[in-house]
């Protein structure tokens, strides 16, 4: 399972396991933080026979009260 910092090798949707939260990633891009988990490991399960294209992201447990705190 890819972690935060690889390189993805197939497009597609991702989630987290922590948090559930989910990407769309193109190939060649590296994986970023959990939303949640900035600077800890995060692991990204493919979500396989998803079509990207018409996929619609669910956020997860994100917790948005940090990044909206700083506008």
């Amino acid at each position: 399972m890819p972690r935060n910092g690889d390189q993805n090798r197939i497009f597609g949707v991702y989630k987290t396991l922590c948090c559930e939260a989910e990407i769309v990633i193109g190939i060649g891009v590296l994986f970023p933080d959990c939303p949640n988990h900035k600077h800890l490991s995060t692991e990204w399960k493919y979500l396989s026979g998803i079509d990207p294209a018409g996929y619609e992201l669910k956020p997860g447990k994100i917790n948005l009260s940090d990044s909206v705190k700083r506008k």
